[in-house]
């Protein structure tokens, strides 16, 4: 591998840059789409109140105003509780869309990029980083993220499952109660734990710009969009899902039920909206570790039927921006924000 260019520097991307690269991402990333509709996905979701505000852009440039490589980073923040018991809402940042083109690749520039725009977050006062990685963790590793082991496990779509009775369907009307309500509950359950642990915050912005990346999944797929982002069981649980993904799946963003029949209820409210959207099963990440510490790992809230399998792609990665902070024994990711 030849030395990257050592006067490379990290820099925000200009709109125009900005709809320049999404060329390069439909090249790397657009499975499934038409390469116009793709463009208008990018577009729309960079108009979107989340991706206006919180969703940035970064090049990695060189003197002479090549492009070398380009990343993202996502606002929000996570609650976090120390080894003694200390809660503390976190400022995070998650970076995705780590790309290099095709005939610059090999170079080394992807491993400068990264060092570079942790030293940006932690300027900027962000303490706490994630990233998933379909590439593998070494890259990712050098800049100070460590990877958090986990699986996924995955519920099949058998014949006409039915939305269960006394759930209601969630959209993105009904999220801000919802939302601040789990909010709550996270603190106090952190507030009371024994063990480091991490959860980041949903925020109704952010579902939204998910909610819009479904959208045009559906348009892809030649189906019309469901505006139906979740599930609720009153006080026995509340789900939120996606379906954008190249897969045929309808992903859990949230899982977060009271008690077995809550659970249970909840996976029967995601299958029928699965069946709806002619998609082939219902993934959870994480859904199998169960630590003894993570409420919602715990067996009887899982779904009936799981079945687990090994993740070699979008494994989860976290670094902590200052120094002198534990990497916890439970997080709790809402999704994963690396998909293109």
């Amino acid at each position: 591998m030849t030395q990257p260019t050592a006067t490379a520097h990290l820099t925000l991307a200009t709109p125009a840059e900005q709809a320049a690269r999404w060329q390069i991402h439909f090249a790397a990333w657009g499975i499934g789409f038409d390469h116009g509709l793709f463009l208008r996905r990018e577009a729309a979701l960079a108009e979107t109140p989340y991706g206006h505000h919180q969703v940035r852009q970064w090049l990695w440039r060189a003197d002479d105003g090549r492009v070398l490589a380009s990343c993202e980073t996502y606002g929000s923040a996570a609650w976090y509780v120390d080894p003694v018991g200390r809660l503390s809402r976190e400022p995070l940042q998650s970076v995705a869309s780590v790309l290099v083109a095709p005939e610059l690749r090999n170079q080394g520039y992807a491993a400068a990029m990264m060092p570079a725009l942790v030293r940006q977050l932690r300027a900027e006062g962000t303490t706490l980083s994630t990233l998933y990685s379909d590439v593998g963790p070494n890259l990712y590793r050098r800049s100070g993220y460590m990877l958090h082991q986990s699986r996924e496990s995955f519920v099949t779509v058998a014949g006409a499952p039915t939305w269960p009775d006394a759930t209601d369907r969630l959209d993105l009307s009904d999220l801000a109660d919802v939302l601040a309500q789990q909010d709550d509950l996270a603190s106090a359950w952190l507030g009371a734990s024994a063990a480091p642990a991490v959860v980041e915050v949903a925020a109704v912005d952010r579902v939204a710009w998910f909610a819009t990346r479904s959208r045009y999944r559906a348009w892809a797929r030649g189906q019309s969009p469901n505006a139906v982002v979740g599930a609720s069981c009153g006080n026995d649980g509340v789900c939120l899902w996606t379906a954008d993904s190249a897969e045929p799946v309808l992903h859990v963003l949230l899982w977060r039920p009271r008690d077995g029949s809550g659970a249970d209820r909840l996976t029967q409210a995601a299958l029928a909206h699965a069946a709806t959207l002619g998609l082939a099963q219902v993934v959870w990440w994480d859904a199998d570790r169960d630590t003894g510490l993570d409420p919602y790992r715990r067996p009887p809230l899982q779904p009936s039927g799981i079945t687990s399998r090994d993740r070699s792609t979008g494994l989860p990665m976290l670094a902590w921006l200052t120094p002198g902070r534990q990497m916890p024994m439970v997080w709790q990711g809402i999704e994963r924000l690396g998909w293109c």
